[in-house]
């Protein structure tokens, strides 16, 4: 999978930018603050249909605009898919694949897949479970249309039975309705426990290895999903918690609890891993989710790689982009201030690239 070209309308800090690009290697340079960022993101935008770093649509806006428009080419076996954006604050977003609108936003989600690895993924490690459970979400539901759907499913009645919960203030809530949602809740997380269970394994053999490559083999990581499910059906712990529940007015077991836990030589890496650990730790994770990725759809995902060769010498930023090149990832894109640098390394390598520059909320290619 590979875009060809995107035009992008009142998006963020670009007003109206036309790109086309290379197959292979997009090297996109420029100050901080000038847009880099704001490019890839406009791609993950079209693949996943949101950003990737906010979870609302209203800081997307450039200054003073009410909508933002977003058009790419893909291309895939040399079928060309035109997928189009459109939004209007205060309306529903639009997404349309060859002229033809999508009924439901989730149907798009597969189509393109895509990988980003940025600074922010070190939350991942380092901050509470809800990072760790978004990049399995993501990952699976590129793979899975049915596992989307049952995940949005879970999550609207989690929403419902909360909401029942809270309304218990003068202790006459109905316990009939909240059987009815504990039994709605036990059937979809059950699946999606059963899922997460079934890729993860897979996940992990593929992290553990891309791991044990990048450490050189110095170092022993494990990757473990963590879910009450595992020893308890989810009807029975909603049954042995109500009384906790009813207490705190909120949900307090099923899927929406599960995490990961990462361990290096056998401790949590969030406590003992280095700098340098954690984000290898967390780049053999993403090389990871690009490979299951690959194996199940049979296409390559599209990678963003947003301004991860910060601080790194430029020897290891030589080997980061050979292991990439080596990998046969497809399509890559990278974000970094260094355009000197980027370019000497690429012509050093002989590897086939376009270098662009983000100056004034514009892309400019460079010629080489």
């Amino acid at each position: 999978m590979l875009i060809s070209h995107i035009h992008i309308v009142n998006y963020k800090n670009y007003e109206d930018v036309h790109v086309d690009f290379h197959p292979q290697f997009n090297v996109i340079t420029g100050y901080n603050g000038e847009g880099k960022t704001n490019l890839i993101d406009a791609i993950h935008y079209l693949g996943l249909t949101r950003s990737y770093f906010l979870s609302t649509d209203t800081h997307h806006y450039r200054h003073e605009s009410d909508f933002f428009r977003l058009d790419g080419l893909f291309v895939q076996d040399e079928t060309e898919h035109r997928i189009v954006c459109k939004t209007q604050k205060r309306k529903p977003k639009v997404f349309e694949k060859d002229a033809k609108k999508y009924e439901r936003l989730v149907d798009h989600i597969g189509l393109i897949p895509i990988v980003m690895i940025a600074p922010k993924d070190g939350n991942i490690i380092n901050e509470g479970s809800v990072e760790r459970r978004r990049i399995i979400d993501t990952t699976i539901s590129q793979l899975d249309s049915d596992y989307l759907d049952c995940l949005m499913e879970y999550n609207y009645i989690l929403k419902q039975r909360n909401q029942l919960l809270k309304s218990d203030e003068e202790h006459r809530i109905d316990l009939s309705l909240l059987d009815v949602y504990d039994q709605k809740l036990s059937i979809t997380g059950s699946t999606i426990f059963d899922k997460r269970k079934a890729y993860l394994e897979e996940l992990k053999d593929i992290f553990l290895d891309k791991y044990e490559f990048i450490s050189g083999g110095k170092e022993i990581s494990d990757l473990t999903y963590k879910s009450k499910l595992s020893e308890t059906a989810l009807d029975v712990l909603l049954k042995e918690n109500r009384k906790k529940d009813l207490i705190l007015q909120r949900t307090s077991v099923g899927v929406h609890k599960d995490d990961l836990v990462f361990l290096n030589n056998g401790s949590p890496i969030k406590f003992i891993g280095s700098q340098g650990q954690q984000k290898s730790f967390v780049l053999a994770l993403k090389l990871a989710q690009f490979e299951l990725i690959k194996k199940h759809r049979q296409v390559s995902p599209i990678i963003l790689l947003d301004d991860i060769f910060d601080k790194l010498d430029s020897s290891r930023v030589m080997h980061l982009i050979k292991l990439l090149n080596n990998a046969k990832l497809g399509q890559i894109f990278i974000t970094d201030t260094e355009k000197d640098r980027l370019n000497h390394i690429f012509e050093e390598l002989n590897f086939d690239f376009a270098l662009y520059e983000v100056t004034d909320n514009q892309v400019l290619p460079v010629t080489l």
